[in-house]
């Protein structure tokens, strides 16, 4: 008995039993508290998504027609319930919910969406922030005096515009090639394809002064100019995009009913049958003249083309049918502001519905001929050129040049500067009527 008493076998393995004791509690706890950094992580995933996506709903509902109409609220918490976090109670059934419909006793969450005018460091004016909380009992905690642990993330996304609004937009592509001069700081350019290419430069001798720079693909080419472009942004929305279904008529050769109005016939609803409206077929004009109009519309068939010190002048819509192409070498001047307003009267039928479209509109190109403007010519205008089935090159040493209050943007299948080409928008405003590209960017 003496010996057993003395005996110090096992005493190592008691000690650790006793200090096993603290160490499994610890233990236990850190599991509990890695339960609740997944649930929050999982939690901040939700409001990223809640927040951006928000966002989204949020630039749609800026740039009508937005054929999601959800409101940001119900878009918001689509999403966080796609992530499995819902309001305690909410029955609504959104697309994609993992919500469960019951939480485990004692387990409530939370979705607070708010939409915000600033928020600090972030510019723009539209912001969704997302609060997410999922209150929940503890259980080995309760050693520490806590009953439950509150766990929340909150994420906010800001809704934001290009620094300027673009005044020249391809439907497909941009491209810069050679030297040319872009001076354009009150305004940007834009490309809607999505190609990496959409934007592309050849060589690096070129002057740009842009307001912005985007494209709804990517950038090739010099890395000092892509490196500013805004890339994969959402395309800009085409104003005139409405014009591009309707048919347009068929209309007599205005040189074989004996009109003449210098060297250009404006169409007219109210002609008599018999000489009714018609176009200005294979029009070529050269030498030094120059033609002054005063606001009428001018339908062209064939081809337009200008030639030597050629010049025309005035308030002017030129409407080029399917079929007809424009040429303009030389020297010559065109220097034309759009109409305040077309008339009816001044439209074929099927043209009167869009009539405001054309407001301010100097050229509607719906041939899909290809337009080269190149040598010393000078282009001035005060509107918009619409030609959504061409590709327009400025090549050489042309100088286009948009000028006036409201000024006038440029839309075409694609866009090239080449050679020593100038694009100049200095005497425009700040403001264009192209609507500038919205993308939505986490900020919180």
């Amino acid at each position: 008995m003496r010996n057993f008493l003395r005996s110090r076998r096992g005493s190592v393995a008691f000690a650790t039993v006793v200090a096993l004791v603290p160490l499994i509690g610890a233990l236990a706890l850190g599991g509990e508290a890695g339960t609740w950094y997944v649930t929050k992580q999982h939690a901040q995933n939700a409001a990223d998504a809640a927040a951006y996506s928000g966002a989204v709903q949020q630039a749609c509902l800026n740039s009508p027609p937005c054929l999601v109409t959800n409101t940001v609220d119900y878009r918001a918490k689509q999403f966080a319930a796609q992530h499995s976090f819902c309001n305690t109670g909410d029955g609504t059934a959104y697309p994609g919910s993992r919500c469960l419909s019951s939480l485990p006793s004692g387990t409530t969450q939370t979705v607070t969406i708010a939409s915000l005018t600033s928020w600090p460091g972030a510019s723009g004016t539209n912001f969704v922030q997302a609060t997410i909380t999922q209150q929940q009992p503890v259980y080995l905690a309760t050693v520490l005096g806590m009953s439950n642990v509150n766990i929340g993330a909150t994420a906010v996304a800001a809704v934001q515009g290009l620094p300027k609004s673009p005044c020249a937009l391809s439907l497909t592509t941009i491209s810069f090639q050679g030297s040319p001069n872009i001076n354009a700081p009150n305004c940007g350019m834009a490309a809607n394809g999505t190609a990496a290419n959409a934007l592309n430069f050849t060589g690096g001798g070129m002057t740009m002064n842009l307001g912005s720079l985007s494209a709804a693909g990517g950038c090739t080419g010099a890395s000092q100019f892509c490196n500013s472009a805004y890339t994969y942004m959402p395309p800009v929305n085409n104003p005139f995009s409405v014009l591009d279904a309707v048919t347009l008529p068929t209309l007599a050769n205005c040189s074989t009913l004996g009109f003449s109005d210098g060297s250009l016939t404006a169409y007219s609803a109210t002609k008599t049958a018999t000489t009714g409206p018609c176009t200005n077929n294979n029009l070529d004009l050269k030498g030094n003249n120059t033609i002054t109009l005063t606001g009428g519309v001018y339908f062209i068939s064939g081809t337009m083309s200008l030639k030597g010190t050629t010049a025309i002048a005035g308030t002017a819509l030129f409407i080029l049918l399917p079929g007809a192409s424009f040429s303009m070498k030389g020297t010559g001047n065109i220097t034309v502001t759009g109409n305040a307003s077309v008339s009816t009267s001044q439209l074929p039928t099927v043209l009167q519905p869009y009539a405001n479209l054309f407001a301010n509109m100097v050229l509607y190109y719906r041939s899909s001929t290809a337009v080269q403007i190149g040598g010393n010519s000078n282009i001035t205008l005060n509107g918009n050129m619409y030609l959504p089935n061409a590709d327009v090159t400025f090549q050489g040493n042309p100088t286009v040049a948009l000028s006036g209050g409201a000024c006038g943007e440029l839309i075409a299948k694609s866009i090239a500067f080449n050679g020593n080409a100038t694009f100049d928008s200095t005497g425009c405003s700040s403001a264009t009527k192209l609507p500038s590209t919205q993308y939505v960017r986490l900020v919180q």
